[in-house]
């Protein structure tokens, strides 16, 4: 999103090739587990793969509020009060996974 808002547009490729660098290897793994019929391998990588698109919409999303980027239509601001408890809990959702993963190796 940060290079979309750019105003010289001269550099648009570096974020294209971050994402891909963030989505494929995850996708690439899935395959294999799945060909593999290793569930551990592709429930980890599919994981994996959510939470990079996941984190990717949410920078997305923090960064066009930050520039104020124009909305196709306004929200009042109920609606962005819904949206920001939406967008903390999704989050909360997304990570807790990884920190009881985390917590349990820590501890064993």
């Amino acid at each position: 999103m940060i290079g979309q808002t750019r105003r010289d547009k001269v550099n648009t490729i570096i974020p294209g090739v971050a994402i891909a660098t963030a989505l494929m290897p995850p996708l690439c793994a899935c395959g294999y587990g799945i060909a593999t019929l290793n569930g551990r391998m592709f429930l980890g990588s599919a994981y994996m793969f959510l939470v990079n698109v996941y984190f990717i919409a949410l920078g997305s999303c923090i960064v066009l509020s930050l520039f104020n980027i124009p909305k196709d239509e306004e929200m009042t601001e109920e609606e962005w009060a819904k949206g920001r408890k939406a967008m903390i809990i999704n989050t909360v959702i997304m990570v807790t996974p990884a920190i009881i993963v985390s917590l349990y190796r820590l501890l064993h």
